[in-house]
């Protein structure tokens, strides 16, 4: 699923939203639909004045049960080669010769899938993750959960030094905590690590995002680094 605005007047800049994980399990079983109840990412991209695709997941949204989707795509392959790839085609399809740049904005496993897609898709200027769980093996020990043996790990890909990472976290998220996420900026280059000490995995982003936009989207972005 692909939602998309453009801009009046329209921009050279697009910038993309990715959702987090959604509904991976029920209980021990694979979720016969992955497609997430709380969609801060869309609600996000709704107060975003640029250029903006709201990009659904591979099985997202009413897809699960399509060829040639399978559990593994929104269970222990989330963040496997495979959703990079369709993706990655997806953004490419969906510019249009305006668009001269990408900003790659994600919440929770969105945002380790902005990591990730960084280095596949043309142009990207920034990245913009939201509580994400950019150390996937921290995390799951952490919570107790299965490793995601068919998923790439954000902290140990190689990352473009070039391109700004925008990290921000919420002093107050205990699903993916500061001491999972920190780590991440320590380790690469060109990352902005910006704690929000109130805030959780879901409030309070949609009241500060048009400032938090304002402040480094852009042209601004790339000044913080």
């Amino acid at each position: 699923m692909v939602l998309q605005r453009w801009a009046s007047p329209p921009g050279n800049e697009l910038h993309v939203y990715i959702e987090g994980d959604g509904i991976p399990w029920v209980g021990n079983r694979s979720a016969a639909d992955p497609t997430p109840v709380n969609t801060l990412a869309l609600r996000l991209a709704a107060l975003d004045g640029n250029d903006v695709v709201y990009l659904g997941r591979p099985c997202y949204f009413d897809r699960a049960d399509s060829e040639p989707c399978h559990p593994r795509y929104w269970t222990s392959d989330r963040y496997g080669e495979e959703v990079l790839q369709s993706m990655a085609a997806a953004i490419a399809s969906i510019r249009e010769s305006r668009h001269t740049s990408v900003v790659l904005i994600g919440h929770s496993g969105g945002g380790v899938l902005a990591a990730l897609l960084e280095s596949r898709v043309d142009d990207v200027v920034g990245v913009i993750s939201i509580g994400a769980n950019l150390d996937i093996d921290a995390w799951t020990e952490l919570h107790e959960y299965d490793q995601l043996t068919g998923s790439l790990n954000p902290i140990a890909q190689t990352k473009n030094k070039n391109i700004p990472h925008l990290q921000l976290v919420g002093g107050r998220d205990a699903k993916v905590p500061l001491e999972i996420s920190s780590q991440y900026s320590v380790l690469k280059p060109n990352v902005n690590l910006a704690v929000y000490r109130d805030f959780d995995h879901v409030c309070c982003w949609e009241k500060e995002w048009p400032a938090i936009l304002a402040k480094f989207s852009g042209e601004s972005i790339l000044d913080q680094q």
